[in-house]
Parts: structure tokens; C-alpha cells; sequence
């Protein structure tokens, strides 16, 4: 169920960003890394993901992204012999044009994830990408 919602997505967010870039050639893909460890013990539900794509990802970002199962690591570069932290994660690209409201909206979704699961950080890279239809 989890690959065909995954596939779901990735054909919502392709479709939707051919529309929402109609006659542009440049846009931002923004990558976010989610970690679903919870600093009290446990992770992240399927169901509290969900809500938090319901109710912070979509109403931001209506026209589409993709959403991706991973794994990684950090290390908190704040600390001094800080441990190495492995965890589950979720990743979200989304494809945006570079405007003002797209980065104020990704600061959003970053603030309610770190609010809402008591996290330090959301990694987020962002780059020039040229939308090929």
C-alpha cells in the first residue's frame, strides 16, 4: 500500500508541477529530511504523518510533492563529541517557482514539524532546477 500511495504521489506531483510552471522554464527543488525519532522515545506514527502532511504540506503546497521512505544519520554540530543519531526518516521534495511566499511556506512546514515532534532541526537543501516536460 505504501509504494502505490508513494507512486500516487510522485504522478500528483509530476502532473501538477507541468501545470503549475506552464510557460517557466526555472523553479526551486526544495528537498526536506524529516527525522521520525521522538526525543521522549518512540517515532512518529503513520497516522501523526499523515496528519502533519494533511494539515501542514498539502494546504501549502496543493499542486503536488513527493514524499520518500529513508534512512540516514547526523551527528548535532552544536555539541561538542556530540553522538551519531540513526533514524528513520521521510523526505519531501517539492518543485516550487522562487518566490517569497514558496520560502515562507517551507519555513512553515519546518516550524510545525519541529513544534509539533519536538525536533532541533528539518535538513533542507534547496536548487536551481529546469522544469523538462
Amino acid at each position: 500500500m505504501r509504494h502505490f500511495l508513494f507512486m500516487v504521489g510522485l504522478v500528483v506531483a509530476l502532473i501538477g508541477s507541468g501545470d503549475a510552471f506552464a510557460g517557466t522554464a526555472d523553479a526551486v527543488e526544495t528537498t526536506l529530511y524529516f527525522g521520525l525519532d521522538l526525543p521522549g522515545g518512540g517515532t512518529v506514527s503513520e497516522e501523526q504523518w499523515s496528519g502533519f502532511l494533511a494539515d501542514a504540506v498539502t494546504p501549502r503546497f496543493p499542486d503536488g510533492f513527493t514524499v520518500l521512505d529513508g534512512y540516514g544519520q547526523w551527528r548535532d554540530p552544536g555539541m561538542a563529541d556530540a553522538p551519531i543519531v540513526r533514524e528513520k526518516t521521510r523526505v519531501i521534495v517539492i518543485v516550487h517557482p522562487e518566490t517569497s511566499a514558496a520560502e515562507g511556506a517551507i519555513g512553515e512546514i519546518k516550524s510545525f514539524y519541529k513544534t509539533s515532534f519536538g525536533q532541533k532541526s528539518v535538513f533542507h537543501t534547496q536548487a536551481q532546477v529546469r522544469v523538462v516536460e
